[in-house]
This record gives structure tokens, sequence and C-alpha cells, in this order.
């Protein structure tokens, strides 16, 4: 957490890096501030000032998680295609402007075309990220180290945006939609000018078509697809479940975006320990076992929440499955990706992630509308966490996975 200065180590390794990875680094702060300035509250909004049902809500947020699969396929091929850094631009330039859509939008039918291109913008621009990040570290081999810095970052946005939220904007704000965008615009043109581009001097070499057929030949990568449509099915229940749960128990539903800003701030403060003492210390395919149980007893812990350090525990137990997951995700796909298709194997990963959360929120908003007061839903939460965890385990033996996974992931300790 701090060097042997005292020096916070997010700062002292940030100085160390190239300007491209700085600024991209700048950019998933700014756009995760962005995004968790509207996630706390957006099924709230949505219910309250747009007047939706909860199986209404749940509809337009699955419709924004599946395009967002397309966005992603689309991107990573034209990131291979034509180049990165005009993809992401591209990208954060469609989000802002969909943004803007929910502002602006008055009835469900709008706000399901809103969401359609949200989720489009969404899907070209945070793969191409990653996939650019993952490009610049590899000739640096310092890969596990950036990836776990941009936790770091991404964290600093979501604590962040936690308190604007609940200092500035509550909970019946149209207005967070108009800054959100704003900040995602800022995103592009940051993008523009400092991400450097593989097409500047000459035409990026054109990927064959046949070529994408070695990601669909990867046993490896099939597999983790498959585990991570389970994964992310389930971690987007907590989006969902959270400020539901917040907006029955708690008098102002908006203190629920705290619970961002201090599950933020233990990623920044502790990403580092779990990193060095737990990720890179046993298969990513354990650790992707043990952080779906964390994620499934911190969701269905809210059952018994009463209070809003209720939701703080539930949040904390939540967390931790989130460290472990995260930098293991982003680091396994580096190190299975073919570097010529690398933004392909990231933008169907992230295909992967919208279907997995796209059917999470379709059914978990089915399951929630029995009530957030029946035991029956968070019953389920639990049950499938556990099915989950044993299955990811169980065919960490199957020889593909254990020839690609059965070491953590290599490169530098933070």
């Amino acid at each position: 957490m701090y060097n042997n200065r005292g020096d916070f180590v997010f700062f002292s390794q940030f100085k160390s890096l190239t300007l491209p990875i700085k600024i991209l680094l700048v950019t998933v702060l700014l756009a995760h501030l962005s995004y968790y300035l509207v996630l706390p509250i957006f099924p709230i909004l949505l219910k309250v000032v747009k007047g939706l049902t909860i199986l209404q809500i749940g509809t337009v947020l699955a419709v924004s998680s599946f395009s967002y699969q397309g966005g992603s396929i689309l991107g990573g091929y034209l990131a291979d295609q034509f180049g990165r850094r005009t993809v992401i631009t591209v990208g954060a330039f469609i989000k802002g402007l969909a943004l803007i859509g929910f502002g602006l939008a008055t009835s469900y039918p709008m706000l399901i075309v809103v969401a359609l291109f949200n989720g489009i913008g969404g899907g070209l621009n945070a793969p191409s990220t990653k996939a650019a990040i993952a490009e610049i570290t590899s000739k640096q081999g310092d890969q596990t180290t950036v990836f776990s810095l941009r936790g770091i970052a991404a964290n600093m946005g979501i604590g962040v945006a936690g308190l604007l939220v609940y200092t500035v904007f509550g909970n019946q704000s149209s207005s967070v939609f108009y800054v959100a965008a704003v900040i995602f615009f800022l995103v592009g043109t940051l993008s523009w000018f400092f991400v450097p581009s593989e097409c500047d001097t000459q035409p990026c070499d054109k990927v064959p078509i046949r070529s994408y057929l070695q990601v669909f030949r990867n046993k490896a990568y099939i597999a983790f697809s498959a585990m991570s449509i389970l994964i992310w099915g389930l971690y987007v229940q907590f989006a969902l479940a959270l400020p539901l749960t917040g907006e029955r128990i708690l008098d102002n539903p908006a203190a629920v975006s705290l619970i961002w800003t201090i599950n933020s701030l233990l990623v920044v403060v502790f990403q580092t320990f779990i990193t060095n003492k737990i990720i890179k210390r046993i298969s990513s395919m354990t650790a992707f076992a043990i952080g779906a149980l964390f994620i499934g007893i911190g969701i269905s812990s809210l059952y018994y929440a009463t209070n809003f350090y209720f939701l703080i525990f539930s949040g904390l137990i939540f967390i931790i499955g989130e460290m472990i997951i995260m930098p293991t995700v982003d680091i396994v796909i580096t190190r299975i990706s073919a570097g010529q298709l690398m933004s392909t194997y990231f933008g169907i990963a992230n295909f992967v992630a919208g279907l997995g959360e796209g059917l999470g929120n379709f059914s978990g908003s089915r399951l929630l509308s029995i009530g957030l007061g029946s035991y029956l839903p968070w019953l389920t939460y639990l049950s499938v966490a556990i099915l989950i965890a044993i299955l990811i385990y169980s065919v960490r033996l199957f020889p593909p996975i254990q020839k690609a996974f059965s070491k953590p992931p290599e490169g530098s300790h933070v």
C-alpha cells in the first residue's frame, strides 16, 4: 500500500509509466467516474423519475447489457482492422450521447432505444481500452502491475462518483446523466489526442476473416468464456439488488451511492495486498471460484439488511470477491490471446460479460419481483453462487484449462 518512502504505491508506480499508459489509466478513472455517477441510482431514477416497474427496469438494463455484446464484438474487430484509438474515441462519444438520451427520454420505448446505444458505446470503448493497455505493457513486462493499477484507478473514479451522488445529485436528479455525458466526451477527446494509433504512419494490417477462427479453436478461451458468463450473471445482481434494497429500507436511498465509495476505497487500499497474497499464489480458476463465493454471499446477505451499516457489511463481502476476480480476468485474457487479435479477444470477453450481465439482469429482475422481503430470491443467489464455485473449481482439471490456468499470472508485484 505504501513504499519505503511512505508514498502511496499507486502514485509512485504511476509516475514510472509511459505517457500513453498514464492517459489510458486516466480515461479508465474518468469512465468509471461517469458510469458510477449513474449506476448507484439508475434503478431508482428509472422507477421514481421515469415511472418504470421493476420488470421494465430489468429489461432496460438487459437491453444495455445485450447491446454491449454487439458493440464489443464490433469494436474488437474494428480495432484490429483500423486501430484502437479511433474505436475508443467513437465509443466514448456514442456513450456520452446515450447518457444525454437517458436524461431526455420520457417513455419506456425511448429508454429501450437509448439503452441500445448506451451498450454499443460502452462495448466499443471498453475492450479496445483494455487491449491498448495490454499491447503497450506487453513490451514492458509489467502487465500484472498495470492491470492492478487499472483496477485502482477505476475505483478512484467510483469512489468520487459515490460521494458526488450523495452530496450533490441526490436520488431523483436527471442532471446526473448530463454530467456523466460530459465526462465521456472528455474521455473521447483525451483518447484521440494522446493514445497512440497503430495506423498513424501506415495503414493497419488487415486481419483476414479466417484468422478469427483461431479464437474459436482456443479451447481454454472457450472454457474460460463459459465460466465468465456464469460469473458475470451473478456479479451484476449486486448493482440491481443493492439500490432496490436501499430504496426499501433507507429514508434517503441516495445514501446507497456511499456503498460504492466505501467499496472503492477498500479496493484502492487493499487491491495490492489481494494481488500479492492471493491472486499470484493460487491458480486462476481457483481464484474465480473463491471470488464467486464471496460475491454470492455478499449479495444474498442483503436479505438481512435493515440499516445502512448492514449494507456496508454486504458490500464488504462482495468487494472481496471483486478484488479477486477483476485483475485475474484481464491478465488471463492477455496470456491466452494471440497478439494480432488481442482486441478481438478482449471484445469477445466483453461480449461474454455483456451476455452474462444481460441474462443476470433479466433473470434477477424477475427473481426480485417475487418480493424483496421474501427469502427465495436471496437463497437462490447463494445457491447459484455455490454451484458456480463448485463447477469452476471442478473444470480446472479439464486439460486445456489445466494447461492455461494452472499457474497464477506472472508479472511484477504491486
